[in-house]
């Protein structure tokens, strides 16, 4: 957390209110936030520099500077980015500030800084450390049900997990994995070498179902998530199963209970009558 629809969202709410703009000043107050990159590289390369886009690729939020340089930040757990204006206070946790032109501040705030951010001095993403094992985005054009038939392929993991790792599909995190495995009708025990073609199929229509009217909804706010306009998300009041353990299934005409098992230390969340083993 936050995951795909989360970043998605701030993506979309940053692209409409920084782009064009320009980065006037820096401020760092922590720089263990900081992934294979100096303090002084971005208060050096950052100030004069314009956003020309604001990019995503899995969890991970791609800013675009002119002449090339990018910003990468990885909102990890409790990880926060948006904008405020120039009298807001700023908050506790408030690690780095992007002064920018229009009287405008852009704030990435970590409680637990599980998070970080890189700059790309040279654009050259495919190299830098945020993105080296990233995976098939969940929502990309390539993350088609033969391609997520292929990644699954042969392993004898748990389906769960194999969803949840990053350089496998990325974006995927345990709330939507939860949410779109009921929706598929599959057991969270289950093996992905166990998985019928018509299950791959399903659960692949799942994961989009799920990701896109997350982002409807401005992704899912359980503790510290918020939107690029700084407010909660919507989609935590229709989670069928997530965080529901002992709640009534929301699937129309089932009246089981929701239940919670524990897998790789991670709560799992599932129907008993919906996904039957």
């Amino acid at each position: 957390m936050p995951e795909l629809p989360e970043v998605e969202t701030v993506r979309r709410d940053l692209k409409r209110s920084i782009v064009g703009r320009t980065i006037e000043t820096v401020e760092i107050g922590r720089t263990d936030i900081l992934c294979e990159c100096l303090p002084e590289q971005l208060t050096e390369l950052l100030p004069g520099a314009s956003v020309e886009a604001v990019d995503r690729v899995g969890k991970n939020l791609i800013l675009r500077l002119a002449g090339g340089p990018a910003l990468i930040v990885h909102l990890g757990m409790t990880g926060q980015l948006y904008t405020i204006g120039p009298e807001e206070e700023l908050l506790d946790h408030t690690h780095v500030v992007l002064g920018l032109s229009g009287d405008l501040r852009l704030v990435y705030r970590d409680v637990r800084r599980f998070g970080h951010l890189e700059l790309v001095c040279d654009g050259d993403l495919e190299a830098c450390a945020s993105l080296r094992n990233v995976g098939t985005d969940a929502r990309s054009r390539s993350f088609t049900t033969n391609r997520l038939a292929e990644l699954l392929a042969g392993r004898t993991t748990f389906v769960k997990a194999a969803l949840l790792n990053q350089s496998l599909v990325a974006g995927l995190g345990n709330i939507y994995v939860c949410e779109a495995m009921h929706r598929a009708g599959v057991h969270p025990e289950t093996r992905c070498h166990e998985l019928i073609p018509d299950q791959v199929a399903g659960l692949h229509q799942a994961i989009k179902d799920v990701l896109d009217e997350a982002i409807k909804a401005e992704g899912t706010t359980i503790s510290d998530y918020v939107t690029g306009a700084g407010v909660p998300g919507g989609f935590q009041k229709r989670l069928r199963v997530y965080g529901r353990e002992g709640e009534t299934c929301r699937k129309r005409g089932c009246r089981a209970t929701i239940e919670r098992i524990v897998q790789s230390n991670r709560s799992t969340f599932f129907c008993p009558a919906c996904q039957e083993r």
